[in-house]
């Protein structure tokens, strides 16, 4: 059920992205923005990319920008000091090194990109150490060299865009290959429900996933359990074993492991729905929501979470609830599954955020770009 809410607006300086192609200039001695004189583009070598860990997305994230860029993996000697663009995933994760490399590459006419991945609380927090971030972006965003994205869109939360040069889509809003989406619908085409409707909680199964609010709804709500499996695909964290337990007990499925890729494709596959249903510490850019909207599955988003803007949007398949209201919403019927709606949206999202990744590295444009 699409959600009445008006879409965020954005006003003033707020309104789009300067890292839009339309809003460069190319001058003699480089590229030119707002005033500010930016490296010309590097023929060195590909991007290098800096991970703060080796788990969660970052892998596939990792995959895609070596499938579109050629980027790799930068020791921190080649962080510092490499030719090559470097582009910092999740910035706000390792914010000091960011800034400090940023401005000695910059001393030294070299491009970093920084992106964040949790905006959020940079953009509004009263914390002392986020004003004080929030602060430093701010100046970064006068340093020609140095870019800071976001993972969401500015017309989601305008005032990112005091703290970021520009945005892209979350990666796993346009990740997935056409060999896994064929493996999804062959997947589907073998499926049993039982006649019932199949609600999955993909990841990890903490509270800031929500994982407490799944279970219990599910075992308070006779009407809910007639009328849903609810499925949990991923590590129960220790403090939810008791939540779990109560979820096997009330009928519903509980994967207590870390799954592999495969798997995740099998649970995307089961579901009718996907749980997006976090509370205000896990609201950024979630990849379980956009693997969902690729897919052109309903997502069940917390009425007024950045997820659920970016819903009204992208004009996203979703239910948008509250804690109080969910059976009433979810007793209605979901949205239809939208392949082919999805699978459009991904090549939209994909070339907005290519053309803008290219033009912060300072990468020539792909083929398809330059004829575009």
């Amino acid at each position: 059920m699409q959600s009445s809410i008006e879409r965020p607006a954005a006003a003033g300086p707020f309104a789009r992205s300067g890292l839009l192609p339309e809003n460069l200039t190319r001058a003699e001695d480089g590229w030119l923005r707002r005033g500010r004189t930016v490296p010309p583009a590097d023929r060195t070598g590909p991007p290098l990319v800096h991970v703060p860990s080796a788990g969660g997305r970052f892998p596939a994230y990792l995959r895609l920008l070596e499938r579109s860029f050629g980027a790799r993996p930068g020791w921190l000697r080649d962080i510092l000091f490499a030719r090559a663009p470097v582009l910092f995933l999740a910035a706000e994760e390792s914010f000091l090194l960011y800034v400090f490399a940023g401005l000695l590459r910059a001393l030294m006419g070299r491009r970093t990109v920084g992106l964040l991945l949790r905006p959020l609380p940079l953009a509004v927090s009263g914390n002392r150490r986020c004003r004080w971030r929030r602060a430093v972006l701010g100046r970064l965003r006068r340093i020609g060299a140095i870019r800071t994205l976001t993972a969401l869109p500015f017309d989601v939360f305008p005032a990112f865009a005091a703290i970021a040069d520009g945005w892209i889509h979350d990666f796993q809003l346009w990740d997935l290959t056409a060999e896994e989406r064929t493996a999804v619908e062959l997947l589907r085409e073998t499926r049993r429900t039982g006649g019932r409707l199949v609600l999955t909680a993909i990841g990890a199964q903490d509270w800031r996933k929500g994982f407490d609010l799944f279970s219990e709804s599910y075992v308070g709500f006779t009407s809910l359990r007639a009328r849903f499996r609810f499925i949990a695909c991923g590590k129960v964290a220790e403090e939810m074993a008791a939540h779990a337990a109560a979820l096997r007990g009330a009928g519903g499925v509980v994967v207590d492991r870390v799954i592999s890729d495969a798997e995740l494709l099998g649970a995307y596959a089961a579901s009718d729905a996907v749980w997006c249903l976090y509370p205000p510490a896990g609201d950024h850019a979630c990849g379980i929501f956009g693997r969902a909207a690729q897919l052109g599955l309903p997502v069940v988003v917390r009425q007024g979470s950045l997820c659920h803007r970016l819903c009204v949007l992208e004009n996203i398949r979703h239910v948008a609830v509250t804690a109080n209201d969910m059976t009433a919403q979810l007793a209605a019927p979901l949205p239809p599954r939208d392949m082919m709606g999805g699978r459009l949206a991904a090549m939209r999202f994909a070339r907005h955020s290519k053309a803008v990744l290219r033009t912060a590295l300072g990468l020539a444009p792909s083929q398809d770009e330059a004829g575009a």
